[in-house]
């Protein structure tokens, strides 16, 4: 691969020159530079790898963001879902998985007062470690 970098107009192998916007650009260029590190190191194990495409409206309005998994379900030809205030589309091409997914506001405010307690509540051992061994 070329090192030169314009402005969407990137080569990249068997597309040839690609025409579209510089991210999708650079995206696409990262996606062949992973199967080329893949292809280089047969002695490490396979990485997992999962796509998630962002509703762009993920933290302002959950309607706009679940309109939003619905595009990218119909492109995916899987219909989303609405599971626990998660909306969420999900499918593999080989073994990439991709995804998209909503969360409600009410949803989200539940698990961020959860994960408050996160620093609060530790292991018997982690505790004593932090404290000297005193109980």
């Amino acid at each position: 691969m070329t090192d030169a970098v314009e402005g969407g107009m990137e080569w990249v192998p068997r597309f040839g020159m690609l025409e579209v916007p510089r991210q999708r650009a650079e995206l696409i260029r990262g996606l062949f530079e992973l199967a080329a590190w893949v292809a280089d190191h047969p002695e490490l194990p396979v990485p997992a790898v999962r796509a998630v495409v962002w509703p762009s409206s993920r933290n302002a309005d959950f309607s706009a963001a679940c309109s939003e998994v619905d595009q990218v379900g119909a492109a995916l030809g899987v219909q989303p879902e609405l599971r626990g205030g998660h909306y969420d589309v999900s499918t593999e091409i080989g073994p990439v998985e991709i995804t998209s997914f909503a969360i409600s506001s009410e949803t989200m405010a539940a698990h961020t007062a959860h994960m408050s307690y996160a620093e609060n509540v530790q292991p018997e051992a982690i505790a004593a470690e932090a404290t000297g061994g005193a109980r």
